[in-house]
Protein backbone atom coordinates (compact mmCIF):
# COMPACT_ATOMS: atom_id res chain seq x y z
CA UNK A 1 0.00 0.00 0.00
CA UNK A 2 1.30 3.51 -0.72
CA UNK A 3 2.18 5.59 2.38
CA UNK A 4 -1.45 8.30 1.12
CA UNK A 5 -3.24 5.34 1.25
CA UNK A 6 -1.79 4.01 4.47
CA UNK A 7 -2.40 7.51 6.15
CA UNK A 8 -5.85 7.94 4.69
CA UNK A 9 -7.14 4.16 5.91
CA UNK A 10 -5.14 5.20 9.61
CA UNK A 11 -7.73 8.59 9.42
CA UNK A 12 -10.67 6.78 8.35
CA UNK A 13 -10.41 3.97 11.26
CA UNK A 14 -9.28 6.67 13.84
CA UNK A 15 -12.69 8.46 12.71
CA UNK A 16 -14.54 5.26 13.03
CA UNK A 17 -13.36 5.20 16.46
CA UNK A 18 -13.73 8.60 17.12
CA UNK A 19 -17.46 8.54 16.20
CA UNK A 20 -18.25 5.46 18.82
CA UNK A 21 -19.07 6.47 22.17
CA UNK A 22 -16.73 6.37 24.84
CA UNK A 23 -17.33 2.32 25.97
CA UNK A 24 -17.81 1.28 22.50
CA UNK A 25 -13.89 2.49 22.24
CA UNK A 26 -13.38 0.64 25.12
CA UNK A 27 -15.23 -1.94 23.83
CA UNK A 28 -13.88 -2.89 20.48
CA UNK A 29 -10.93 -2.57 22.24
CA UNK A 30 -10.95 -5.92 23.46
CA UNK A 31 -10.61 -4.33 26.96
CA UNK A 32 -13.29 -4.83 30.41
CA UNK A 33 -14.85 -1.38 30.66
CA UNK A 34 -14.38 0.31 33.68
CA UNK A 35 -16.28 3.35 35.33
CA UNK A 36 -12.69 4.02 37.14
CA UNK A 37 -12.42 7.98 37.89
CA UNK A 38 -15.99 8.45 36.11
CA UNK A 39 -19.26 9.45 38.10
CA UNK A 40 -22.71 7.81 36.75
CA UNK A 41 -25.82 10.33 37.38
CA UNK A 42 -29.33 8.55 38.78
CA UNK A 43 -31.87 11.50 37.42
CA UNK A 44 -35.19 11.08 39.03
CA UNK A 45 -38.27 12.88 38.78
CA UNK A 46 -39.36 13.19 42.02
CA UNK A 47 -38.34 15.38 45.25
CA UNK A 48 -36.46 13.78 47.97
CA UNK A 49 -38.11 11.98 50.61
CA UNK A 50 -40.44 9.37 48.98
CA UNK A 51 -40.36 6.00 48.00
CA UNK A 52 -38.51 6.80 44.77
CA UNK A 53 -35.60 9.21 45.90
CA UNK A 54 -34.97 6.82 48.83
CA UNK A 55 -34.88 3.29 46.43
CA UNK A 56 -33.15 5.22 43.89
CA UNK A 57 -30.47 6.11 46.46
CA UNK A 58 -29.75 2.88 47.91
CA UNK A 59 -29.52 1.48 44.68
CA UNK A 60 -26.83 4.11 44.15
CA UNK A 61 -24.94 3.22 46.69
CA UNK A 62 -24.89 -0.27 46.02
CA UNK A 63 -24.31 0.43 41.88
CA UNK A 64 -21.16 2.30 43.02
CA UNK A 65 -19.97 -0.94 44.69
CA UNK A 66 -20.43 -3.27 41.51
CA UNK A 67 -19.72 -1.36 38.82
CA UNK A 68 -16.35 -2.07 37.21
CA UNK A 69 -14.18 0.61 38.47
CA UNK A 70 -16.51 1.61 41.49
CA UNK A 71 -17.47 5.29 40.04
CA UNK A 72 -18.98 8.04 42.15
CA UNK A 73 -22.72 8.07 41.98
CA UNK A 74 -24.92 10.96 42.37
CA UNK A 75 -28.38 11.51 42.41
CA UNK A 76 -29.98 14.16 40.53
CA UNK A 77 -33.86 15.23 41.24
CA UNK A 78 -35.77 16.75 38.58
CA UNK A 79 -39.33 17.30 40.18
CA UNK A 80 -42.16 18.55 37.64
CA UNK A 81 -44.82 16.96 35.98
CA UNK A 82 -45.41 14.14 37.77
CA UNK A 83 -41.81 13.24 36.34
CA UNK A 84 -42.86 14.11 33.36
CA UNK A 85 -40.07 16.10 33.01
CA UNK A 86 -36.93 14.30 33.96
CA UNK A 87 -37.82 11.42 31.75
CA UNK A 88 -38.72 14.09 28.79
CA UNK A 89 -34.90 15.10 29.72
CA UNK A 90 -33.42 11.38 30.40
CA UNK A 91 -35.34 10.59 27.05
CA UNK A 92 -33.89 13.20 24.52
CA UNK A 93 -30.99 15.16 26.11
CA UNK A 94 -29.01 12.40 28.05
CA UNK A 95 -26.25 11.15 26.23
CA UNK A 96 -25.98 7.20 25.52
CA UNK A 97 -22.58 7.13 27.21
CA UNK A 98 -23.35 5.05 30.42
CA UNK A 99 -22.72 7.86 32.88
CA UNK A 100 -26.77 8.69 33.11
CA UNK A 101 -29.22 6.30 34.05
CA UNK A 102 -32.75 7.10 35.31
CA UNK A 103 -34.34 5.51 38.61
CA UNK A 104 -38.64 6.14 38.51
CA UNK A 105 -41.69 4.37 40.00
CA UNK A 106 -44.43 2.25 38.33
CA UNK A 107 -46.44 5.52 37.35
CA UNK A 108 -44.00 6.43 34.46
CA UNK A 109 -44.35 2.90 32.84
CA UNK A 110 -48.27 3.87 32.99
CA UNK A 111 -49.11 5.08 29.27
CA UNK A 112 -51.71 7.42 30.64
CA UNK A 113 -48.55 9.09 31.92
CA UNK A 114 -46.76 9.20 28.31
CA UNK A 115 -49.33 8.95 25.84
CA UNK A 116 -49.55 12.67 25.54
CA UNK A 117 -48.70 15.42 23.55
CA UNK A 118 -46.10 16.84 26.00
CA UNK A 119 -44.39 13.86 26.77
CA UNK A 120 -40.98 13.10 24.87
CA UNK A 121 -40.25 9.51 26.15
CA UNK A 122 -41.50 6.17 25.77
CA UNK A 123 -40.33 3.74 28.50
CA UNK A 124 -40.85 0.60 25.88
CA UNK A 125 -37.51 2.08 24.37
CA UNK A 126 -35.15 2.48 27.39
CA UNK A 127 -32.71 -0.47 28.42
CA UNK A 128 -34.14 -1.82 31.20
CA UNK A 129 -31.20 -2.64 34.24
CA UNK A 130 -33.62 -3.72 36.89
CA UNK A 131 -35.92 -2.39 39.57
CA UNK A 132 -37.34 -2.97 43.43
CA UNK A 133 -40.71 -4.15 44.54
CA UNK A 134 -41.44 -2.02 47.84
CA UNK A 135 -45.12 -4.10 48.24
CA UNK A 136 -48.69 -2.28 47.69
CA UNK A 137 -49.91 0.54 49.33
CA UNK A 138 -52.73 1.52 51.92
CA UNK A 139 -55.66 4.16 52.10
CA UNK A 140 -56.13 5.56 55.38
CA UNK A 141 -58.69 8.19 56.62
CA UNK A 142 -58.92 10.46 59.73
CA UNK A 143 -61.39 8.16 62.25
CA UNK A 144 -63.58 11.62 63.05
CA UNK A 145 -64.41 12.12 59.41
CA UNK A 146 -65.23 8.05 58.70
CA UNK A 147 -69.07 8.64 59.38
CA UNK A 148 -69.41 10.87 56.63
CA UNK A 149 -68.13 8.62 54.13
CA UNK A 150 -71.67 7.28 53.49
CA UNK A 151 -73.55 10.32 54.58
CA UNK A 152 -74.52 11.90 50.88
CA UNK A 153 -76.10 14.89 53.53
CA UNK A 154 -73.07 15.31 55.06
CA UNK A 155 -69.94 16.97 53.96
CA UNK A 156 -67.70 15.25 51.94
CA UNK A 157 -64.38 13.55 53.30
CA UNK A 158 -61.60 15.80 51.45
CA UNK A 159 -59.11 13.50 49.32
CA UNK A 160 -55.87 14.54 49.38
CA UNK A 161 -53.66 14.09 45.73
CA UNK A 162 -50.37 15.62 44.21
CA UNK A 163 -51.04 17.06 40.75
CA UNK A 164 -51.52 14.90 37.53
CA UNK A 165 -52.92 11.29 37.72
CA UNK A 166 -52.71 10.32 41.74
CA UNK A 167 -50.77 7.71 43.03
CA UNK A 168 -52.20 3.79 42.35
CA UNK A 169 -53.07 3.77 45.84
CA UNK A 170 -54.80 6.90 45.68
CA UNK A 171 -57.05 5.86 42.82
CA UNK A 172 -59.07 3.16 45.31
CA UNK A 173 -60.60 6.36 46.22
CA UNK A 174 -62.02 6.82 42.45
CA UNK A 175 -63.49 3.20 42.39
CA UNK A 176 -64.83 3.92 46.12
CA UNK A 177 -66.50 6.61 45.07
CA UNK A 178 -67.66 5.34 41.69
CA UNK A 179 -69.07 1.80 42.88
CA UNK A 180 -69.34 2.06 46.22
CA UNK A 181 -71.00 5.43 46.84
CA UNK A 182 -68.34 7.27 48.59
CA UNK A 183 -68.86 10.41 50.18
CA UNK A 184 -65.54 12.49 48.78
CA UNK A 185 -64.00 14.92 47.06
CA UNK A 186 -60.67 15.44 45.76
CA UNK A 187 -58.23 17.92 46.63
CA UNK A 188 -54.96 17.89 44.55
CA UNK A 189 -51.73 20.16 44.31
CA UNK A 190 -49.96 18.66 47.46
CA UNK A 191 -46.58 17.75 46.82
CA UNK A 192 -45.96 14.11 45.86
CA UNK A 193 -43.54 12.48 48.83
CA UNK A 194 -45.29 10.91 51.30
CA UNK A 195 -44.29 12.98 54.23
CA UNK A 196 -45.88 16.27 53.03
CA UNK A 197 -49.37 14.36 52.74
CA UNK A 198 -48.90 13.03 56.03
CA UNK A 199 -48.27 16.08 57.73
CA UNK A 200 -51.87 17.44 55.75
CA UNK A 201 -53.58 14.56 56.82
CA UNK A 202 -52.24 15.42 60.63
CA UNK A 203 -53.12 18.89 60.62
CA UNK A 204 -56.73 18.32 59.02
CA UNK A 205 -55.98 19.30 55.93
CA UNK A 206 -57.15 16.23 54.08
CA UNK A 207 -59.34 13.48 55.49
CA UNK A 208 -57.74 10.71 53.41
CA UNK A 209 -54.69 9.77 51.45
CA UNK A 210 -53.16 6.49 50.04
CA UNK A 211 -49.56 5.93 49.41
CA UNK A 212 -46.87 2.73 50.00
CA UNK A 213 -46.85 0.92 53.18
CA UNK A 214 -43.29 2.46 53.15
CA UNK A 215 -45.12 5.99 54.33
CA UNK A 216 -46.64 4.18 57.63
CA UNK A 217 -45.28 5.73 60.83
CA UNK A 218 -46.11 4.46 64.18
CA UNK A 219 -48.41 7.42 64.77
CA UNK A 220 -50.78 6.09 62.00
CA UNK A 221 -51.76 2.71 63.91
CA UNK A 222 -53.40 4.84 66.48
CA UNK A 223 -57.15 4.03 66.05
CA UNK A 224 -58.47 6.94 67.71
CA UNK A 225 -56.87 8.79 65.12
CA UNK A 226 -56.90 7.05 61.93
CA UNK A 227 -58.37 4.30 60.66
CA UNK A 228 -56.36 1.54 57.68
CA UNK A 229 -59.53 1.69 54.91
CA UNK A 230 -57.67 -0.80 52.57
CA UNK A 231 -54.82 -2.09 51.32
CA UNK A 232 -54.09 -2.39 47.73
CA UNK A 233 -51.98 -5.28 47.97
CA UNK A 234 -49.81 -7.04 45.15
CA UNK A 235 -49.81 -9.97 42.78
CA UNK A 236 -52.80 -7.99 40.81
CA UNK A 237 -54.50 -7.19 44.06
CA UNK A 238 -54.17 -10.42 45.22
CA UNK A 239 -51.80 -11.16 48.00
CA UNK A 240 -51.60 -9.46 50.70
CA UNK A 241 -49.31 -7.47 52.87
CA UNK A 242 -46.72 -9.33 55.43
CA UNK A 243 -46.93 -6.61 57.52
CA UNK A 244 -48.08 -7.76 60.08
CA UNK A 245 -49.43 -4.53 61.71
CA UNK A 246 -51.65 -4.46 58.81
CA UNK A 247 -52.97 -7.83 58.35
CA UNK A 248 -56.34 -7.11 59.83
CA UNK A 249 -56.69 -4.21 56.83
CA UNK A 250 -59.12 -5.50 53.76
CA UNK A 251 -58.02 -6.07 49.83
CA UNK A 252 -59.94 -3.55 48.17
CA UNK A 253 -60.26 -6.22 45.45
CA UNK A 254 -62.52 -8.17 47.24
CA UNK A 255 -64.65 -5.28 48.07
CA UNK A 256 -64.97 -4.84 44.19
CA UNK A 257 -66.10 -8.16 43.23
CA UNK A 258 -69.32 -8.44 41.24
CA UNK A 259 -69.37 -4.22 41.32
CA UNK A 260 -68.37 -3.46 37.91
CA UNK A 261 -70.26 -5.02 35.21
CA UNK A 262 -69.22 -2.71 32.24
CA UNK A 263 -66.57 -5.20 30.18
CA UNK A 264 -64.34 -1.81 29.73
CA UNK A 265 -64.14 -0.69 32.98
CA UNK A 266 -63.59 -4.42 34.19
CA UNK A 267 -60.51 -4.33 32.21
CA UNK A 268 -59.67 -0.61 33.56
CA UNK A 269 -59.79 -1.88 37.29
CA UNK A 270 -57.71 -4.81 35.82
CA UNK A 271 -55.09 -2.51 34.60
CA UNK A 272 -55.12 -0.71 37.79
CA UNK A 273 -54.47 -3.91 39.60
CA UNK A 274 -51.54 -4.29 37.28
CA UNK A 275 -50.18 -1.18 39.20
CA UNK A 276 -50.88 -2.27 43.00
CA UNK A 277 -47.75 -3.16 43.64
CA UNK A 278 -44.81 0.08 44.20
CA UNK A 279 -42.38 -0.70 41.76
CA UNK A 280 -39.01 1.20 41.32
CA UNK A 281 -36.80 0.69 38.20
CA UNK A 282 -33.63 1.77 36.60
CA UNK A 283 -33.17 2.13 32.97
CA UNK A 284 -30.14 3.50 30.50
CA UNK A 285 -31.67 5.76 27.95
CA UNK A 286 -32.48 4.05 24.26
CA UNK A 287 -29.29 3.78 21.86
CA UNK A 288 -26.80 2.68 24.95
CA UNK A 289 -24.82 0.25 23.57
CA UNK A 290 -25.20 -3.42 24.37
CA UNK A 291 -21.85 -4.06 26.08
CA UNK A 292 -22.76 -0.81 28.36
CA UNK A 293 -26.15 -2.13 29.19
CA UNK A 294 -24.68 -5.87 29.89
CA UNK A 295 -22.40 -4.40 32.20
CA UNK A 296 -25.20 -2.43 34.51
CA UNK A 297 -27.35 -5.54 34.56
CA UNK A 298 -24.49 -7.58 35.40
CA UNK A 299 -23.99 -5.25 38.58
CA UNK A 300 -27.71 -5.32 39.32
CA UNK A 301 -27.64 -8.96 39.94
CA UNK A 302 -24.28 -8.65 41.82
CA UNK A 303 -26.70 -6.26 44.25
CA UNK A 304 -29.88 -8.08 43.84
CA UNK A 305 -27.64 -10.94 45.73
CA UNK A 306 -26.17 -8.49 48.05
CA UNK A 307 -26.97 -9.40 51.73
CA UNK A 308 -26.34 -5.58 53.03
CA UNK A 309 -28.50 -4.34 50.03
CA UNK A 310 -31.72 -6.52 51.23
CA UNK A 311 -31.45 -5.65 54.99
CA UNK A 312 -31.53 -1.52 54.07
CA UNK A 313 -34.00 -2.40 51.80
CA UNK A 314 -35.86 -3.87 54.33
CA UNK A 315 -35.54 -1.24 56.81
CA UNK A 316 -37.97 1.02 54.85
CA UNK A 317 -39.84 -1.55 53.75
CA UNK A 318 -40.88 -4.88 54.69
CA UNK A 319 -42.11 -6.03 51.02
CA UNK A 320 -38.89 -5.22 49.65
CA UNK A 321 -37.61 -7.46 46.86
CA UNK A 322 -35.93 -7.26 43.57
CA UNK A 323 -36.96 -7.35 40.16
CA UNK A 324 -34.94 -8.53 37.15
CA UNK A 325 -34.40 -6.78 34.15
CA UNK A 326 -36.72 -8.91 32.45
CA UNK A 327 -39.42 -8.33 34.58
CA UNK A 328 -39.14 -4.59 34.01
CA UNK A 329 -39.47 -4.80 30.72
CA UNK A 330 -42.16 -7.09 30.75
CA UNK A 331 -44.37 -4.83 32.66
CA UNK A 332 -43.36 -1.72 30.20
CA UNK A 333 -44.00 -3.76 27.26
CA UNK A 334 -47.46 -4.85 28.59
CA UNK A 335 -48.28 -1.21 29.70
CA UNK A 336 -47.83 -0.22 26.54
CA UNK A 337 -49.99 -2.70 25.18
CA UNK A 338 -53.19 -1.82 26.97
CA UNK A 339 -55.96 -0.29 24.47
CA UNK A 340 -56.39 3.67 24.49
CA UNK A 341 -60.14 2.92 25.67
CA UNK A 342 -58.85 0.95 28.92
CA UNK A 343 -55.89 3.51 29.53
CA UNK A 344 -58.52 6.89 29.49
CA UNK A 345 -61.28 4.90 31.40
CA UNK A 346 -59.70 6.44 34.79
CA UNK A 347 -58.73 9.68 33.59
CA UNK A 348 -62.66 9.97 32.84
CA UNK A 349 -63.71 8.64 35.83
CA UNK A 350 -62.03 11.26 37.58
CA UNK A 351 -62.99 13.91 35.76
CA UNK A 352 -66.64 13.05 36.61
CA UNK A 353 -65.34 13.54 40.07
CA UNK A 354 -63.90 16.96 39.56
CA UNK A 355 -60.18 15.73 39.29
CA UNK A 356 -58.13 16.77 36.11
CA UNK A 357 -55.74 14.12 36.15
CA UNK A 358 -53.06 15.58 33.75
Amino acid sequence: MRPIGRVMSLLVAVAACLALPPFDRIANADAALSFAGKTVTIVIGSETGGTTDSSARLMGTFLAKYLPGKPTVIVQNRPGSHSMAAMNYFAQRVKPDGLTVAVASISQLDPENYRVPQSQYDPTQFNMVGGVDLGGGILIARTDALPRIHDKTAQPLVMGAPAGLPHSTMLITAWAKEYLGWNVRWVAGYPSPTPQMILALERGEVDMTGFSITGLTDSLFDQKKYTLLYQSGTARCTRPSSLKEISHVPLFRAAMDGKISDPVAQQAFAYWCNASSTLVWMALPPETPAAVTDVYRSAFREIASDPEFLEQGKKFSVEFTTVTHESVDVAARAYGQVPPEVVSYIPKMLLRQGLKAN
